[in-house]
């Protein structure tokens, strides 16, 4: 398996403990600048929200249980520290520039210099019968 980051995101949070819980609950900014060879993937971006996929790369990897509730695992949370820290935080975009590869984001729960791994639109309609589990 690869994973390439495409960017970096930049935050008022130095480490992850200052960084909001979720990022919808904060009203903190930060900015997105994706690497050049990735820019070409911002043309058309038009949204007034994105899905930032980042990678907690200071989360702690060898916790399984929450540290708040031994009784849950990690798996059903949204804690970024998990083997895999891939964390996925929906935030409101501020100010595009696909040019210079730059999206500045409202609602950032990151903490400064993470890796970015993607960027996607978000899902504004679920996808699956309401009857399922």
């Amino acid at each position: 398996m690869n994973c390439e980051p495409i960017g970096t995101v930049y935050t008022p949070f130095e480490t992850t403990s200052e960084a909001p819980r979720q990022g919808f609950r904060g009203d903190a900014e930060g900015v997105v600048e994706v690497d050049p060879p990735y820019r070409e993937g911002l043309v058309g971006f038009d949204g007034d929200r994105v899905e930032v996929v980042w990678w907690a790369d200071r989360a702690d990897r060898s916790l399984l249980t929450l540290d708040r509730d031994a009784d849950r695992g990690v798996f059903t949370s949204r804690s970024p520290a998990r083997p895999n820290p891939v964390c996925v935080t929906e935030c409101a975009v501020l100010s595009a520039d696909p040019a210079a590869g730059r999206l500045r984001l409202d609602g950032v729960d990151m903490a400064d210099g993470s890796p970015v791994v993607d960027l996607k639109a978000p899902i504004t309609t679920h996808c699956w019968d309401d009857d399922s589990t």
